[in-house]
């Protein structure tokens, strides 16, 4: 048991209530995790293992001996904060990276997300490209970026993207990188482990078809800034579309402006 409530339980409480609030956990939908820093745990006791070790799918060498602050599987993020230690848990990466076990929480015999390969491939992606400042993952159900997968045919993540600088100036100075397009994969596979991992590689923001969308940063507040933003211009296009249409959006050279003023470089591919 933690000897007191630590700054990342507040934190991982705040963010999972902001969730809910904003209408993007329904049910035991969403999952969180913040890969831990050994100074975050000091002083903490009471965290015997409470199972065998678990493996994973493949070794993940770069967490070798990590530890994450991991939502649990069928839980409500809503809850997190009335019940922490039930709904939330802290899992360690052996010293291979290759199997998991839990420390603390997911009271009383509760696991893990269903998506932790997921969190865990996309955590070995981000703490090699973002030099090790990148600790936190998100997975949400955004209603606008999911009813866009529905309402647009032929997506991909060049016109998804563009969709979005378009609809809100903010986008392209908060993700110029863009934000990866991933057609429907079953949810808690490898299959949609892998796809998501390897779209960390270029960017902080995937949208799974039909389902939802992943976001990453230096901490929960920056992963789930980045998804708000996002939301936020798929919900301008639906305002604007129920107001007969959009009849006008973002130049290119107004956006290349927007880049150049605030230090940014948007992905050539997208727009030049």
């Amino acid at each position: 048991m933690f000897n007191h409530h630590p700054p990342f339980l507040r934190t991982m409480a705040k963010t999972s209530h902001d969730m809910w609030t904003k209408g993007w956990a329904e049910a035991n939908g969403g999952n969180l995790s913040l890969r831990l820093s050994p100074d975050e745990l000091k002083g903490e006791s009471g965290m015997e293992p409470k199972n065998d070790w678990q493996p994973l799918s493949a070794p993940l060498p770069n967490l070798s001996g990590a530890w994450f602050l991991v939502s649990g599987t069928g839980r409500h993020l809503r809850n997190i904060a009335l019940f922490p230690e039930k709904n939330t848990g802290l899992i360690e990466l052996d010293a291979a990276g290759a199997n998991w076990r839990t420390r603390w929480g997911f009271e009383p015999t509760g696991r893990p997300t269903s998506e932790l390969e997921a969190h865990l491939q996309t955590h070995a992606v981000i703490r090699e490209t973002s030099q090790d400042v990148d600790h936190a993952v998100i997975h949400t159900h955004t209603p606008h970026l999911i009813a866009l997968t529905y309402a647009l045919a032929n997506l991909d993540s060049a016109k998804l993207t563009k969709l979005l600088w378009q609809m809100h100036a903010e986008c392209i100075v908060g993700f110029p990188q863009g934000i990866e397009f991933l057609p429907w994969m079953m949810a808690g596979t490898t299959a949609i482990a892998d796809a998501t991992a390897a779209a960390m590689r270029r960017r902080k923001l995937a949208i799974w078809q039909f389902h939802g969308v992943v976001g990453v940063g230096r901490n929960l507040d920056a992963a789930f800034g980045l998804i708000d933003m996002a939301e936020k211009a798929a919900q301008i296009w639906f305002l604007a579309m129920s107001a007969g249409g959009v009849q006008t959006r973002l130049t290119d050279a107004q956006l290349l402006a927007i880049a150049r003023n605030f230090k940014v470089t948007p992905d050539p591919l997208i727009l030049a």
